[in-house]
C-alpha cells in the first residue's frame, strides 16, 4: 500500500477501518491513520471502488459509551490533519476560520502553561483564560 500511494503523490492514508504492515508504512516513513490494526490483508473483502469523490463516515458504534458524532462527508480538496490523537477534517470554505481559532487556541495555551508553571493551579489557570 505504501509504495502505491507515495508513488501516486499521496503524502498519507487515512483509513476508515483497519490497517496492517505498520512497520513497512514506518520504515518509509507513510503516516497511516486508522481505526485500529489487523493480521488480515484486503484480499478479497476489500477493494478501492472510488477516488476523489465525496465519502461518508459513519461514527463507530461505541456500545453504551456512543460518541454522539453525526456521520461525517468528505469532500475532495477537504484539509486533513492526522496526529496518534485522531483525525480532523476542515471542509476548505473553513480553513481560514479553523486557522485564526488554532492560532487563537495556541496563545491561550501558553498564557496557561505560563501561569501553571508560575505555580497556579491548572484549573484556576483553565478558568482565567479559557473561560
Amino acid at each position: 500500500m505504501t509504495a502505491g500511494a507515495q508513488t501516486r503523490g499521496a503524502l498519507g492514508v487515512i483509513i476508515s477501518g483497519r490497517c496492517r504492515d505498520l512497520a513497512e508504512h514506518r520504515a518509509a516513513n507513510f503516516p497511516v491513520f486508522s481505526r485500529g490494526h489487523s493480521t488480515l490483508g484486503q484480499s478479497p473483502f476489500t477493494r478501492p471502488s472510488s477516488v476523489n469523490v465525496p465519502l461518508t463516515i459513519e461514527a463507530v458504534d461505541m456500545g453504551e459509551h456512543a460518541s454522539g458524532f453525526p456521520p461525517l462527508t468528505v469532500h475532495p480538496g477537504d484539509i486533513m490533519v492526522a496526529d496518534e490523537d485522531g483525525v480532523v477534517c476542515v471542509p476548505t470554505e473553513d480553513v481560514q476560520k479553523v486557522l485564526e481559532l488554532a492560532a487563537h487556541g495556541r496563545e491561550v495555551d501558553a498564557r496557561c502553561w505560563t501561569d501553571i508553571r508560575a505555580g497556579e493551579g491548572v484549573q484556576a489557570a483553565f478558568k482565567k483564560h479559557r473561560g
